[in-house]
């Protein structure tokens, strides 16, 4: 099972902390959750900058391993490596 994370609230509080209940989840489960984003309008372009480096601010919060497995490892391990 996965989990999908692109534009989810709740995840961090109103300081941008990771929420301790994200973050256990995501130590506990580092193998079953990806992030991305999507632009299906164009004004989403405009934000994209924005809203990678708000994913980037929280993922810096967790161990690298999971970071890592959450930002790309475990969608080349979906998809394939390109």
């Amino acid at each position: 099972m996965w989990g999908e994370l692109s534009y989810r609230h709740g995840i961090t509080g109103a300081g941008g902390e990771l929420s301790p209940a994200w973050r256990r989840l995501f130590e506990r489960y580092p193998d079953r959750f990806l992030i991305g984003s999507d632009t299906w309008i164009n004004e989403r372009w405009a934000g994209y900058p924005a809203i990678m480096a708000g994913y980037r601010a929280w993922l810096s919060q967790l161990p690298r391993d999971v970071a890592e497995k959450i930002a790309f490892r475990n969608a080349e391990r979906l998809f394939g490596r390109q």
